[in-house]
C-alpha cells in the first residue's frame, strides 16, 4: 500500500511573513490576513508548548473552530506529531 502525499497550496506572502515573525519572536502585523494570524498563532502556541509554558501566556485565545484536526501547518511541524 502506498501513501500519496498531498502538497496543498503554497503559503501566501503574508503567511510566510507571519511564520517568519513568529519564529523570530516579533509581533504580529495586524495588516496581515486571517490565515496569516492562524499561522502565527499556531507557531507561537507550539513554541510556548515546547518551552513548557501555558498557551495563554502572551498569546491571544485561539478561535474555537481550530481543533486538533485543523492545527496550522507550522504548529504541526513543531509538535513532532506524524500521521
Amino acid at each position: 500500500m502506498t501513501h500519496q502525499v498531498s502538497r496543498g497550496r503554497q503559503p501566501s506572502h503574508d503567511e510566510l511573513k507571519a511564520a517568519e515573525a513568529a519564529f523570530e519572536g516579533r509581533p504580529f502585523n495586524e495588516a496581515w490576513s486571517r490565515a496569516a494570524r492562524d499561522v502565527y498563532d499556531g507557531i507561537m502556541a507550539a513554541t510556548l508548548k515546547l518551552k513548557g509554558r501555558s498557551e495563554k501566556e502572551g498569546l491571544r485565545e485561539l478561535p474555537h473552530e481550530l481543533d486538533e484536526t485543523k492545527v496550522p501547518v507550522g504548529a504541526m511541524a513543531c509538535t513532532g506529531d506524524e500521521e
